[in-house]
């Protein structure tokens, strides 16, 4: 009996500048010659798998996230404002960010905390008036509508504008308005964008992520730091829900990389290889269609739940 060779969808994560460890597994992939039939991403995952559809190339996606570090736009963004010293949850950006003197009123006063002009300009660099006709391989993006509350998943029209969509942090970068809609960082609700690979055709989905464990509770001991918990504990269940989804996951262990620490992104593409070559025995088998992918083929990485 003869058995059709599966169509590998591979779903990247977002996380911001951990994210960068994309282009590492992406690098694997191409020397291992591991195919990569479809590419969906949300948010930095977004940004990442919409620059390599276009070029696949591991090596020329690297350059370009060089390119953008070292850039003017990159440092009018200032993303360092947003890193904390101190623990890294959003109680505690915040009360650093109101130390060095963020205050509400300025935050209310703003639709984003970063101007649009440095944002629009580093998406133009990256992906011109180029289409998703234009792309190498099949890609979507997803983002969040606040509009409607849907997940959004872009499969047409300009890139630029569906990557800056999924990777638009809610308050933080702006969003992105578009037929009605008002479109945020699809990380909200669809963090690793299994639905949009197999929308797109994938039989196999390989979800690459950055953890799905809390990060560590704080002190809890004010409003703001229990009301930013609870929110961070709802996301991480859905994400969870989300993982069950795909067949096979990657994790990346990055939990020292902070989501601005774009700097480091020799590190981070690193840690990408290190996690990628560490089931790179079980990718090959899953990948290579016929028979014994079929047979053998591990439906879930087992997921811990405490």
């Amino acid at each position: 009996m003869l058995f059709k060779k599966p169509k590998v969808g591979i779903a990247l994560a977002g996380g911001g500048a951990k994210g960068l460890a994309h282009i590492g597994v992406l690098e694997v992939f191409e020397k291992e010659g591991i195919p990569i039939d479809i590419i969906a991403g949300t948010s930095i995952g977004a940004i990442v798998g919409g620059f390599y559809a276009l070029k696949p190339d591991a090596v020329k996606m690297k350059n370009m996230a060089r390119r953008f570090v070292d850039s003017e736009a990159y440092r009018e963004m200032r993303l360092s404002k947003f890193k904390s010293e101190e623990e890294d949850n959003w109680f505690e950006r915040i009360r650093h960010r109101l130390k060095v003197g963020l205050t509400f009123v300025e935050a209310l006063g703003k639709s984003s905390l970063i101007p649009e002009e440095p944002v629009e300009e580093i998406f133009d660099e990256m992906f011109n008036n180029k289409t998703f006709k234009d792309m190498k391989l099949p890609f979507a993006s997803v983002a969040l509508d606040l509009v409607s509350g849907q997940d959004i998943i872009f499969k047409e029209g300009l890139i630029k504008c569906a990557v800056r969509a999924s990777a638009a942090i809610p308050g933080i970068f702006p969003a992105v308005k578009l037929g009605g809609r008002i479109l945020v960082d699809g990380g909200v609700t669809a963090n690793v964008p299994v639905e949009a690979a197999r929308d797109l055709g994938a039989d196999i989905v390989i979800g690459v992520i950055f953890g799905y464990k809390p990060s560590p509770p704080g002190k809890l001991n004010s409003s703001m730091s229990v009301i930013l918990r609870g929110d961070e504990l709802a996301k991480l269940k859905l994400f969870r829900l989300l993982l069950e989804e795909a067949d096979y996951v990657i994790e990346i262990d990055t939990k020292d990389v902070h989501w601005t620490d774009f700097g480091r992104l020799d590190e981070c593409v690193e840690m990408g290889r290190t996690a990628a070559y560490k089931h790179i025995d079980v990718l090959k088998k899953i990948t290579q269609g016929g028979v014994f992918s079929r047979l053998f083929f591990p439906k879930k990485t087992p997921i811990s739940t405490h």
